[in-house]
C-alpha cells in the first residue's frame, strides 16, 4: 500500500514536472514570436497588413510602403505601391504642374483594389478614357483606403490631400459604406458647428493600468488566453445579432427587398458628403459621387466562390434587386446639388454579368474596372461640360483661388 502510494506521488510529480516543463516552452516561445512581432504584449500598437492605425483618420495605408497581394481567382501575386501621402501609386506633384487637369477618387477597396494591377484599375484607365476623347491631360489619384466610408473620406481630403489641388473629387460610395461609418462614428471629435475634425484609432489610447507589475503583465500565456477568449466572445455576441448592423453578417442588410429601419445610419452616413462637397468647392475643385454596385446587386452568379457570400451575410444564387440604395445616393446628391453617376444599370445590362467581379472575393474584376472607367468618363464628359469640366482641346482651368479650411 505504501509502495503503491509512493509510485503515485512520484507519477504525480513527473506529470506536473512535464508539465511545468511544457508551460515554460510555450512561454519562451510566445517570448520569441512576441519580440518579433510584437504581437502579444503590444499587439494594439504595432500594425500588420497594409494598414496602420491613425490619430486623424482611424487608419490608413502604410506610406512609403511596397505589398505583394494574392489575386484571390488566379493565385497570381499583384505589387502594391503606396506613396509618402498614403496613396497607392507614385508620387504626386506638388503643387499641380501647370496645364494638368487632376482627378482625386475617392473610395473603399473597390478604389484602392488591392487585387488589381495598377494599369488595370479603373483609376488607371479613366486618365486614358478621358484623355482620348476630350484632350486633356488628366492625372487620376487613386485615393482610396480599405474599409474607408464617406466620413473618413472626408477627413483624408481635409488633412492630407487639398495640397494636390483636385480639380475635380470623384468619391465612389461604397455599399458597405453605411456599416463602416457606423463602427467609427463613435470616435470622430466634431467641432461646435458639427463638422468631423478628427477620428482617433481607439488602439492608440494607451489603456489604464499599463506598467502594474502582477502575474499576468510578467507571462504571456494569461495574456494570449485572455486576448483568444475575448475574440471568441465578441464573435459569439455578434453572430447572436443575426440583424445588427455591428455585425460584420449584416453590413448589406440594408439592400435587400424588405430590409430593417436603418434611416438613421444612412442619413449619418451620407451626411459628409455634403461637408466634403463645400470643401472641395472651397478649394476650387467640385465633386461628383460614384455609386459601386455590389455584386450581389447585379447577378445572382457574382462573387459565388466558396465563403465569399457567407462572409458577407448574402445568400448563394441571389440578386438583390431593390433599387432603393441607389434611388437614395440619387436623392441626397439632387437635394444638395451634387452629380450622381450610377454605373449599376450598365453593369446589370452586361452580357455576363458575374463577370465584371471576381469569384473568389467581392470585388471589380479586370473587366469591371474597364467597364466602371468607361461609364464614369462618360458620365464626366457629357454631365460636366463647360466650367466644371473641360470641352476638348482647351487647356484645363486653373482655379482661382484654394481655401483651406478652419
Amino acid at each position: 500500500m505504501i509502495r503503491s502510494c509512493f509510485l503515485w506521488c512520484k507519477h504525480l510529480a513527473y506529470a506536473v514536472l512535464v508539465l511545468a516543463l511544457l508551460i515554460c516552452l510555450v512561454e519562451v516561445g510566445l517570448r520569441v514570436y512576441d519580440s518579433a512581432t510584437a504581437q502579444v504584449t503590444r499587439r494594439e500598437l504595432y500594425d500588420r497588413g497594409m494598414v496602420c492605425k491613425s490619430w486623424f483618420v482611424h487608419h490608413t495605408l502604410k506610406p512609403s510602403h511596397a505589398f505583394a497581394v494574392k489575386d484571390p481567382d488566379t493565385g497570381l501575386r499583384v505589387r502594391v505601391a503606396v506613396n509618402s501621402l498614403g496613396l497607392r501609386g507614385p508620387e504626386p506633384a506638388i503643387p499641380k504642374p501647370p496645364g494638368t487637369y487632376r482627378i482625386v477618387c475617392l473610395g473603399d477597396d473597390s478604389t484602392f483594389a488591392a487585387t488589381t494591377a495598377d494599369p488595370e484599375t479603373f483609376c488607371a484607365l479613366l486618365p486614358r478614357e478621358l484623355a482620348g476623347r476630350a484632350g486633356l491631360a488628366v492625372e487620376v489619384i487613386n485615393a482610396g483606403v480599405p474599409d474607408y466610408c464617406p466620413l473618413l473620406e472626408y477627413l483624408l481630403f481635409r488633412h492630407v490631400l487639398l495640397p494636390l489641388e483636385a480639380d475635380l473629387v470623384v468619391l465612389c460610395f461604397d455599399m458597405s459604406d453605411i456599416a463602416d461609418d457606423y463602427l467609427v462614428r463613435r470616435y470622430v471629435v466634431m467641432s461646435p458647428q458639427g463638422l468631423p475634425l478628427a477620428c482617433a484609432h481607439p488602439a492608440l489610447e494607451m489603456p489604464r493600468g499599463v506598467g502594474k507589475a502582477n502575474c499576468e503583465g510578467l507571462l504571456l500565456c494569461p495574456q494570449v488566453i485572455r486576448q483568444r477568449v475575448n475574440c471568441l466572445l465578441a464573435d459569439r455576441v455578434l453572430s447572436e445579432k443575426s440583424r445588427s448592423i455591428e455585425s460584420p453578417h449584416c453590413r448589406y442588410l440594408w439592400l435587400e427587398d424588405h430590409p430593417p429601419d436603418w434611416s438613421t445610419y444612412i442619413s449619418q452616413a451620407l451626411g459628409p458628403i455634403k461637408h466634403l462637397d463645400d470643401l472641395v468647392r472651397r478649394s476650387g475643385g467640385r465633386l461628383v459621387v460614384a455609386a459601386c454596385p455590389a455584386p450581389w446587386q447585379i447577378s445572382a452568379a457574382a462573387s459565388n466562390g466558396e465563403g465569399v457570400r457567407e462572409q458577407a451575410g448574402v445568400a448563394r444564387e441571389i440578386c438583390l434587386g431593390s433599387r432603393r440604395p441607389f434611388e437614395a445616393l440619387a436623392e441626397f446628391c439632387q437635394s444638395h446639388q451634387i452629380p450622381f453617376c450610377d454605373v449599376s444599370g450598365a453593369f446589370a445590362q452586361a452580357s455576363r454579368p458575374e463577370l465584371l467581379f471576381l469569384k473568389n472575393a467581392a470585388a471589380f474584376s479586370s473587366e469591371g474596372h474597364a467597364l466602371f472607367a468607361r461609364q464614369l468618363s462618360d458620365f464626366l464628359l457629357h454631365r460636366l461640360r463647360g466650367a466644371d469640366f473641360p470641352s476638348p482641346g482647351l487647356e484645363a482651368p486653373q482655379p482661382q483661388a484654394r481655401l483651406v479650411p478652419p
